[in-house]
C-alpha cells in the first residue's frame, strides 16, 4: 500500500467535504472534524467516516456533552464511498493472503497499527491546512480533526494524541478537557 497516496486521497477528500459544508452553511461555526467508526475484522476493512460539527448542535445536560462525540454529530458520515476503493485495496493487501488463525490476526493487527498511523497523519494534515485558511475562510483558528474513536474506549485517548499534534491541542481547552477524563478514567 502506497500510505502517502492514502493518506493525500483521505487529506484531499476530508478537506473537499469540510469546504463544502462551510460553504453550504454559512451561518454555522465549525469547530471540528473527526474520523470515527473504523471497522476491521478477519474478511474486511471498510472506510472510517469523517464527522464534522458545529457549535449550534452540540448538547450538553447533567455533565454529558456532544462536543467530542461524532456519532451524536449533525454530519456524522462523510467521504466513505470515494475511499472505499482504497480499502478494498488494503482488504486484498493484507487481509485476503492472509491463511489460517494466525496470519490473519497478525494481518489484522497491522493493518490497524498501519490505518490507525496513517489517519493520524490525515487528521494532523487537515487541521494545518485548516489553520492557514486553506479549507474555507469561515472556519475558526481553533478548528481540530482528530480521531474520536468511543468504541475503542482504552486506545481513545492514545488515538487523540497521535492524531492532534501537541501544539495544537494546547489550543484546543476543550478537546484537551475530554482527553484528561479519558486519561483519569
Amino acid at each position: 500500500m502506497d500510505w502517502g497516496a492514502f493518506q493525500s486521497a483521505w487529506h484531499d477528500r476530508g478537506c473537499r467535504a469540510v469546504a463544502g459544508l462551510a460553504e453550504a452553511n454559512p451561518g454555522e461555526s465549525l469547530y471540528a472534524a473527526a474520523f470515527h467508526l473504523s471497522y476491521l475484522d478477519g474478511e474486511q476493512i471498510l472506510p472510517s467516516a469523517l464527522a464534522v460539527n458545529a457549535e449550534a448542535a452540540v448538547r450538553e445536560e447533567r455533565g454529558y456533552s456532544t462536543r467530542f462525540l461524532p456519532p451524536e454529530w449533525r454530519w456524522d458520515v462523510l467521504g466513505a464511498e470515494e475511499m472505499a476503493p482504497w480499502y478494498r485495496r488494503l482488504t486484498e493487501e493484507y487481509l485476503v493472503p492472509a491463511s489460517g488463525d494466525a496470519e490473519r490476526d497478525a494481518a489484522m493487527v497491522a493493518l490497524g497499527a498501519a490505518h490507525d498511523a496513517a489517519l493520524a497523519e490525515v487528521c494532523k494534515a487537515m487541521t494545518a491546512t485548516a489553520r492557514r485558511g486553506g479549507i474555507h475562510a469561515a472556519l475558526p483558528p481553533g478548528f481540530v480533526v482528530a480521531v474520536l474513536e468511543g468504541q475503542r474506549e482504552d486506545e481513545e485517548a492514545v488515538l487523540i494524541r497521535r492524531s492532534v499534534d501537541p501544539a495544537v491541542l494546547a489550543t484546543v481547552p476543550e478537546l484537551a478537557d475530554h482527553l484528561r477524563l479519558l486519561e483519569d478514567a
